[in-house]
Formats: C-alpha cells, structure tokens, sequence
C-alpha cells in the first residue's frame, strides 16, 4: 500500500502540473456550459422582430380577430422583442382576407389565414404556434356562436361545451411497474433524461486522466523508470487508479454541475428528489472507476501511443452513443434484439438505473447498478492483467 501511495502522489502531482489539462476536463465545461446557455439566452432575447398583420377584409369580425392576435402574439411570444404592426408587412406577416368576415358568420363558411415568413429561426415557429393558438380559440368562439344558433333553431337546449368536446381526456402517469405516480413525475423524468445525457461528462474526465496515464508517461519516456522502480506493476496500477478516480470524480462533479446549469439557464424545468441524487452520485463514482479501469486495460493493452489514443477516443465515441440516446429513446420500448446489444454495453446501465429512480424503482437500481459494479471489477482485472511491464516497454 505504500508504494502504491507513492504513485498515486506522483499521478496526483504530474496532472495537477498539467493546467491545460485540467482546464479542459474542469474548468471549461464548468464555465462554457452555463455560458452558453447565457449567450444564447441573452442573443435570443436581443432578437427584434417585427410581426405584419393586414386586414384585407375589414369586416367587423375580421377587426376583433386582428385586434386579439396582436395582443395574444405579443404576450405568448417570451424571450425575444416582438413589435406587432397592423395593417403592414413584417418579418412575419399574418394575411387575413376578404370574405373572412362573411365566411364565419354562415353556419357552414369556411375561410383561411395566410402566414409568410422565412424558415428557419426558431422565434418564426414560436410566433407561428401562437398564430394557431389564438386561432382556434377565435374558431372556437366561432363555432359556439352556430350551435347556439342551430340549437335555438331546432327549439333546443344544448349544453355546447359537451358537444363540441364530448370527450374529456384524464392524465394519469405511472411507474414502469404500474403503481401510481403523481403530477410532477413529468418533471422528474425529463430531469432523469438530463442526468442520464450528463453521464458522458463524468466519463470524458476519467478518459483524459487515466489516458495520460499510461499514454502520457510513455510520451514523456518516465515509464520505463517507473517500472524499475521497486513498486510491482500492481502497485503502479493501483496508484494510477486511485489517482485518475479523485482526479475524475472532482471533474465529473464540475461537468455535471455545468451541464444541468446549462438546462437550467436555458429554461428547461428540473427537479431531483434525495433517491435520484443518491442513484445519480453513485452511478458517478461506478461509472469513473469502470472507465479508468477499462482505458488502462485498453491503453496497456494497445500496440502503439496513437492506437492507444484511438481506443481511448472510441471509448468515448460509444459512451457519448448511450447517453445522447438517453434524452430520446426509451429503451424499454426497443426490440428485443436491440436490448439485448444495448445492456451487453456497461454504459447502457448506468443510464437504465437512473430512469428507474425517477420513478422510486430502487430494485431496478440496485440491479443495474451491480451489473455496472461487476463490468468494473472485470475491467480492474483486465487491466491487471495487461499491465506487464514487458508490454509496457515495448509500447510504442
């Protein structure tokens, strides 16, 4: 133990002395994740567009319609400055036509709107969705006004909300088991998603480190003379071990802060209770003790100092894979064949017991979570095996 304390100082020092580094795993994604999400904020905020409405109708309804668009479009619209001009042409233009009027006053007229605009900015889809909101409320509005009318035609007592919307729909969400979930199981679940995409920036920190490891000391030429040193190549593993798991761990703890910042400064409602907390922390902690015992096995493993660099950036490739699918798919609902491949993949597990704690699954955590817990051991035992100093020496 305490040669394998001797090298784990010596890891500590060498990556501490390596600012860039260090900048790059922690500092960055601490202070570029949350900043991106105040540029973009603030430039969407300074956009200033200009919304045309033109009345070719000019009928009485026409007018109300026009009048209640521009105020709705004004208050929907959040975030970018919205000036809305009546009677011109803007950025958006809003087109009402003749006959609009005298379309919505017959039982069964029919009439049109007319939207022109470039594709593209998110802001014109935004204004275009409060277009067809405020639209079908107007219609709405239309639409009762001629029940009412056939109604007291026919001599009848219609309760119109119940004729046009004859069937109410109840939302009721569940756990995957079944049991009953409250309201906010919306929240947590997207918030689940944004941990388990947060996940690669837990494993990026714990390639970099154990990589320079292993292919950094072979760079600098200090691997041969620290094999001569009298420390046996498991106490050189194990230092190098220990060392890239605290170095990984304060940057995983950055990252993750950086990127629910990001989602957080960007709007996007979050919530986590303590058991997806807890599940998150230790997933963190199995998650960069696999992925520096598997980089090891894979850097020692390599026949050169680019081949070794590749694996390490395929690793990273297949990681990024898992948890960008996190915030789009749910695995649960792929085929068979499509499982199978993905849960023969450690970092497919750690994601799986996140979502299982957003819903209070803690038997789906436990299990995942061990299975990850097992890839890890493997992969401490792999690199065991192909730490040799024989191999080592000739790498490169």
């Amino acid at each position: 133990m305490g040669r394998a304390r001797t090298v784990f100082w010596k890891e500590v020092k060498d990556l501490s002395r390596d600012y860039r580094t260090i900048a790059y795993v922690v500092l960055l994604p601490l202070v570029a994740l949350p900043g991106m999400a105040l540029l973009s904020g603030g430039l969407y905020t300074a956009q200033m567009v200009t919304v045309g409405i033109i009345d070719e109708d000019g009928s009485q309804l026409s007018k109300a319609f026009v009048e209640g668009l521009a105020g709705y479009i004004v208050r929907s619209v959040q975030g970018a400055t919205v000036e809305v001009v009546v009677g011109g042409r803007g950025d958006f233009t809003v087109i009402v036509p003749r006959g609009f009027g005298e379309s919505l006053t017959k039982i069964d007229g029919r009439t049109y709107l007319t939207l022109s605009y470039s594709p593209g900015p998110p802001v014109f889809s935004a204004i275009e969705s409060a277009v067809r909101s405020y639209t079908l409320a107007f219609e709405r509005a239309v639409v009762e006004g001629r029940v009412s009318s056939l109604a007291d035609a026919a001599g009848l007592e219609v309760n119109v909300d119940s004729l046009l919307d004859p069937i109410e729909v109840r939302v009721s969400y569940v756990t995957p088991g079944g049991a009953p979930a409250g309201r906010e199981a919306g929240v947590i679940a997207f918030s689940a998603r944004i941990i388990a995409f947060s996940l690669f920036f837990v494993v990026n920190p714990a390639v970099v480190f154990m990589s320079d490891a292993v292919v950094g000391e072979k760079e600098r030429r200090s691997l041969e003379r620290l094999l001569t040193a009298p420390a046996s190549p498991r106490d050189v593993l194990a230092g190098k071990l220990a060392a890239s798991l605290l170095l990984s761990l304060a940057a995983a703890v950055a990252d993750s802060i950086g990127i629910v910042a990001f989602f957080i400064l960007s709007g996007a409602s979050f919530e986590v209770g303590l058991g997806l907390a807890a599940t998150w922390a230790a997933s963190t902690i199995v998650l960069v003790a696999f992925t520096s015992g598997l980089v090891a096995a894979l850097s020692a493993w390599s026949g050169s100092l680019r081949s070794a660099q590749s694996t390490s950036f395929a690793v990273l490739m297949v990681a990024l894979a898992i948890y960008f699918s996190s915030l789009i798919v749910d695995f649960e609902s792929l085929p068979g064949w499509a499982k199978a491949v993905l849960l023969a993949i450690p970092y497919t597990h750690a994601s799986i017991a996140i979502f299982n704690a957003s819903f209070g699954e803690a038997a789906g955590v436990i299990i995942h979570l061990g299975i990850l817990a097992a890839f890890t051991i493997l992969s401490f035992i792999a690199a065991l095996r192909m730490f040799e100093p024989e191999r080592l020496v000739s790498f490169k």
